[in-house]
Parts: C-alpha cells; sequence; structure tokens
C-alpha cells in the first residue's frame, strides 16, 4: 500500500463564505431602505425598484457563492 491517498477532500472556500454573509447582510439592509430613500425624494415606486435591484443581485450573489462554497483538493 502507499501512503498516498486518492481521494478528493471537500474543502470550505472562506471567500465564498465572507460573500454570502456580505450578500445577506446587503440584503438585510436593503429591506429597510425604502423608508430612508422616501425621505430622500424619491418616489415610491423608483425607491422600490432600487430596492427590489438591490434584492436581487444580493441573491444572485448568494446563489453564486453557495454552489462554490466547496473546493474539491485531492
Amino acid at each position: 500500500m502507499s501512503n498516498e491517498s486518492t481521494e478528493t477532500v471537500a474543502v470550505l472556500n472562506t471567500t465564498s463564505a465572507v460573500g454570502i454573509g456580505v450578500c445577506f447582510a446587503l440584503a438585510s439592509a436593503a429591506l429597510f431602505a425604502l423608508p430612508t430613500l422616501e425621505r430622500q425624494g424619491f418616489a415610491f415606486e423608483t425607491a422600490f425598484w432600487m430596492v427590489s435591484a438591490v434584492e436581487l443581485l444580493a441573491a444572485f450573489g448568494i446563489a453564486y457563492f453557495v454552489l462554490n462554497l466547496h473546493e474539491e483538493r485531492g
């Protein structure tokens, strides 16, 4: 028998873990941004679509980082 292992090991990608956290924080902050944007003078519809765009980007970011959460090392 050889001492070398041929099995691949899944290792946590810390960059993806941090990315998930950042996207989650951004999405959480965007939930409370609608009244703030309205106070800044934006119409409700404009503010709503701005918050919706941020939420959509955060969702795509979380999906991307989840798919790259583990690296294969052998």
